[in-house]
């Protein structure tokens, strides 16, 4: 068998291919939830990426001139090679090269042809000044990025990273390392979680604090407000990258009929000032895997009907942050304490505390309660100086 390689920006086969390729890799599984094509192009055809990216797809080929012109030239591998605009390695004070919407096919030709693109995508970025390369990453931090390194054992949540459980090895077996590590627990007594943290809470409405939940009277605005602490309070993270509102409100705003109002909170001063906010939602993952990745009448039929068939079995506390003048009063607590309290009213019994960066003071909010669902990785090419990024707090 012959790999071609296909540029999807400027070939219009490559462009299909790139597409394709998903459906094929996750034919018949239950727990993929697909991106809408035109979800997936508009990422690719971000402004700030215009001449700083390569995307390539690799599909099956008999060595001719038009490898898709045979109905057996199948998409095996994918991946997006982006120079960050906003972003410089602070070992080098060149740009960081990053890696994305990577996928290939289980087997021997999917792990070959994700060598043949990750070595060319390294060429390419180390070619235009590339300080370290790291992935996967579709960008920046707001967008999808990181592995899921499992265990597998449980269904997957709603915005949880997916893939297939062998692309940890495919990447370390072509010279990357792991940068930072993440993890998910699963809390299965939410009362017990609740009493604990209560003391915070009350300890934050005794010093003159107030939580109030998001208005959905005011969506639009409160979208501006979640973005506007977000950019103050993470800017200090590690690969953060600040995103414009309209692209932040564009990320949710196709997420607010899955959004309870009453688990999203804000912390506020005793005069009315933003200090910190909560954002988490009940795990509608059924309702959107049902979809398939489209948006068209049926698949929001299709939606809807998973919506009415009952309550969703979890919480997922995704985002908790303070700011930094407020972080030693306790609002984080009493933030995922409110929240608690929220969704043991609403009948919840248990949730998930999504995606915490390994030694974040976040991973004790779970108050010793939480069990291990799954583990996610970021990588870095071995070969470049580490680097020197700080970790944000945001949460504390």
């Amino acid at each position: 068998m012959t790999i071609s390689v296909l540029d999807a920006e400027r070939d219009r086969r490559g462009l299909e291919a790139f597409l394709a390729l998903p459906s094929r890799v996750y034919e018949g599984d239950p727990n993929y939830c697909a991106s809408g094509r035109d979800a997936v192009v508009a990422s690719l055809r971000r402004r700030e990426f215009a001449g700083r990216q390569l995307a390539l797809v690799a599909v099956e080929g008999n060595g001719g001139a038009r490898p898709l012109a045979r109905p057996f030239a199948r998409p095996i591998a994918r991946l997006v090679a982006r120079l960050s605009p906003a972003l410089a390695d602070p070992a080098s004070g060149r740009p960081y090269g990053l890696l994305g919407f990577f996928e290939a096919i289980p087997g021997e030709a999917g792990a070959e042809a994700a060598g043949m693109l990750f070595a060319a995508a390294a060429a390419w970025l180390r070619g235009r000044g590339a300080g370290a390369i790291v992935g996967p990453m579709d960008g920046d931090t707001w967008h999808r990025y990181r592995l899921n390194a499992g265990p597998w054992d449980e269904p997957p949540f709603l915005l949880e990273p997916y893939n297939l459980p062998g692309y940890p090895a495919l990447w370390q077996a072509n010279g990357f390392r792991v940068l930072a590590s993440y993890s998910s627990r699963r809390i299965d007594d939410a009362a017990a979680v609740a009493e604990h943290l209560g003391i915070h809470r009350r300890q934050a409405l005794a010093a003159g604090y107030r939580l109030r939940p998001l208005d959905a009277r005011r969506f639009s605005r409160e979208l501006g407000l979640l973005h506007e602490l977000s950019c103050a309070i993470f800017a200090e993270n590690f690969l953060y990258t600040e995103i414009p509102r309209a692209e932040f409100a564009a990320v949710y705003a196709g997420a607010r009929p899955l959004i309870d109002p009453e688990l999203v909170w804000f912390a506020e001063t005793g005069r009315g000032e933003p200090a910190g906010f909560l954002f988490a939602y009940p795990d509608h993952f059924r309702a959107v895997a049902s979809m398939r990745g489209g948006r068209g009448p049926l698949a929001r039929l299709r939606c809807l009907r998973e919506l009415r068939r009952g309550r969703p079995a979890a919480v997922n506390f995704k985002t908790v942050g303070v700011l930094r003048e407020h972080r030693r009063a306790g609002l984080g607590a009493a933030l995922v304490a409110q929240g608690y309290d929220t969704a043991l009213r609403k009948g919840f019994r248990s949730s998930n505390h999504c995606l915490i960066l390994e030694g974040n003071p976040s991973a004790a909010l779970d108050a010793g309660r939480g069990r291990l669902l799954r583990r996610y990785h970021l990588y870095q090419l071995a070969g470049g100086a580490d680097p020197a990024g700080s970790i944000g707090r945001g949460a504390a």
